[in-house]
């Protein structure tokens, strides 16, 4: 096997260390990003030494007994203090199972949240699956079977319905490849075909039913529904900071809160999917590197696949990162608990592409060596970064206004952030961070007009600063841009509140989701401006507070 895909899956590996440290740069707060730091930079080394110094199947195969016993014993320990933790949501029937396997007393060393568990178990539990299925001996047999179900039944217990939903997906998968690989194509296509046939059925019926008669699906809707939310909020908020991100580790919270909802206490911790998470905390940067790390793993993946005879201990560990990265599309627990669940990801990436290369070099290639080759590999290597170089180049070229307008947003999001949230900072240094976001949105505005996110950012500055009539027009056009986003719908309505524009602000506030907390938050916004004696501001909020009341 060509060394290439190893070395390319390290070099993006490498590329998402450094984002991390670069990361640390935008943070309004740099205390804020170093436990997610170290949690990257030690995911790296544990890759770079598991990918390295994995020279033989029983090297690999002992890796991968270490990491299923170490997470055994951590599933142990999750399953013995399962009951003092009174884990919300959790049905009743899990409540009990859980109680009844509590068979310690209560040992705090960190809070367990059920997700972030799961996070790390969905990762070990195919490996053992393979390691329990590969075994010879008796012995090795039993004791993996023991940790394999002392693994499912703390992955039960969490009750996370997306690592439950990815395992399956993963097991599909696992199902479908060995079932194109052991039937006949025809036959197996058709397995196949039939398989996501009726998944799709199940779906179609689930919404010709309606899900008001699936009161056991309620849950799973509105939390589908809330995420989805979420999603789109940060979406719009990443694209403030498009290359630089807010800043590693835990910045989220305030900033989402002050700029994407408008409200002055935290809300939400992380994104909850693992693609937004790395774009916000490492920028451009690190969402372009984690993407290459994908996409240069599963072309590893299938390469082995078409072309070599694996050990099964390669299938348990890309089936357990196939796994995590499916619920990383609705979680995002590596950024939360770091230290314990990014390294299990990486060590099971570089243990996969370890295994891949020893399948090669251990002569396991299956490729029919009679048939000519296509192309030398190292033409094909290098036409996708060629091309995606092209691709590049002419996108700015194309686009240069828009993406200069948005890089003097990013800036200015940055200062203001800086501005309002950084600590120790006296006034005249928030003044003049201020100023400087000011004038990067009004450069940003004057190569793209149109561009809502510099419109929004620079209305709600103005109308922080006291500015209203000239935030009005800004949030304006960003509303008509932006007509779901909270910042931009909010921020307008509390700027006609400011301008005394009652019906216009009550019309636009009644567009928010829940209107009696708009209510509640405009009263004390009346309170507040007569502390600031304020009287006219403090009229506008009670009266644009009982108007929207009134709204049918």
């Amino acid at each position: 096997m060509p060394r290439s895909p190893l070395f390319s899956l390290s070099l993006f590996v490498l590329l998402f260390a450094a984002s991390a440290l670069f990361g640390t740069l935008p943070a309004y707060d740099p205390a804020l990003s170093q436990p997610a730091l170290a949690a990257v930079l030690g995911s790296t080394l544990l890759f770079l030494l598991t990918a390295y110094l994995t020279r033989t199947r029983f090297i690999a195969r002992a890796v991968g007994g270490l990491l299923v016993t170490a997470g055994a014993l951590f599933a142990l320990y999750f399953i013995s203090q399962f009951a003092y933790w009174n884990y919300p949501e959790t049905p009743t029937l899990i409540q009990r199972l859980g109680r009844a396997t509590t068979f310690l007393p209560f040992r705090y060393f960190a809070y367990l949240h059920p997700n972030g568990v799961a996070t790390l178990l969905e990762i070990l539990l195919p490996l053992a699956a393979a390691l329990l299925l590969s075994s010879r001996r008796w012995w090795l047999k039993v004791m993996f079977a023991i940790k394999t179900v002392i693994l499912g039944y703390a992955l039960f217990l969490t009750f996370s319905r997306g690592a439950w939903s990815s395992v399956a997906a993963a097991a599909g998968l696992a199902v479908a490849l060995a079932l194109l690989l052991r039937l006949p194509r025809r036959t197996a296509v058709t397995l196949v075909i039939g398989a996501v046939a009726l998944v799709m059925a199940a779906a179609a019926g689930i919404l010709l039913l309606g899900t008001e008669r699936l009161t056991f699906l309620q849950s799973t809707i509105t939390a589908a529904d809330s995420r989805l939310t979420l999603y789109r909020n940060t979406l719009y908020l990443a694209t403030d900071y498009a290359y630089s991100g807010i800043g590693l580790g835990a910045t989220f919270g305030m900033v989402y809160s002050r700029y994407s909802l408008l409200i002055f206490v935290p809300y939400l911790t992380y994104a909850h999917n693992l693609p937004l998470a790395v774009w916000l905390g490492q920028g451009l940067p690190g969402l372009l590197a984690l993407a290459g790390i994908i996409i240069v793993f599963y072309r590893l993946v299938y390469r082995t696949l078409c072309r070599a005879q694996p050990d099964a201990v390669f299938h348990g560990a890309w089936l357990g990162v196939t796994a995590t990265l499916i619920h990383g599309l609705t979680d995002a627990r590596q950024y939360v608990e770091s230290p314990w669940t990014m390294p299990a990801l990486f060590v099971m990436l570089a243990l996969a592409a370890a295994l891949a290369r020893l399948a090669f070099a251990q002569g396991d290639d299956v490729t029919d060596r009679s048939q000519p080759a296509v192309r030398p590999y190292r033409r094909r290597a290098l036409a996708l970064p060629v091309m995606a170089a092209v691709i590049l180049v002419g996108a700015v070229l194309i686009f240069n206004a828009p993406l200069r307008a948005l890089w003097h947003t990013n800036r200015g999001a940055l200062d203001e952030t800086r501005a309002e949230l950084a600590p120790a900072l006296n006034d005249d240094d928030r003044a003049a961070l201020n100023d400087a976001a000011v004038a990067a949105y009004q450069t940003a505005l004057a190569l793209d007009p149109a561009l809502p996110n510099a419109s929004r950012r620079l209305g709600n500055l103005y109308a922080a600063l006291g500015r209203y009539a000239e935030a009005v027009p800004l949030l304006e056009t960003a509303a008509a841009a932006e007509p779901d986003y909270p910042a931009a719908v909010k921020g307008l309505g509390l700027a006609y509140v400011w301008v005394g524009r009652i019906d216009d602000a009550a019309y636009m506030l009644a567009r928010l989701d829940d209107r009696q907390n708009i209510v509640n938050e405009l009263n004390t916004w009346a309170n507040f401006r007569s502390d600031q004696n304020e009287p006219e501001l403090a009229a506008y909020a009670r009266a644009a507070a009982a108007r929207l009341d009134a709204l049918p």
